[in-house]
């Protein structure tokens, strides 16, 4: 299966990451990167239970967990 990868960092991606997190939460198929300095990564890491599955420098890449 193919994963999508939403980068939080973006100014695409919406002027608030949590918001974008909880619209694709239930999307088993999203890996959300970000970097580990945004102020929102420390909101992410409380409110959801998170996968971290590669950092590279700063760059986070992590997975929700099904449960949330």
């Amino acid at each position: 299966m193919t994963s999508i990868m939403i980068d939080l960092d973006s100014y695409t991606c919406s002027s608030d990451p949590t918001e974008a997190v909880d619209y694709l939460l239930l999307n088993k198929n999203v890996i959300f990167k970000i970097n580990a300095k945004n102020p929102y990564f420390e909101e992410i890491k409380t409110r959801y239970r998170i996968n971290i599955t590669r950092q590279e420098g700063d760059t986070i890449y992590f997975t929700i967990h099904s449960d949330g």
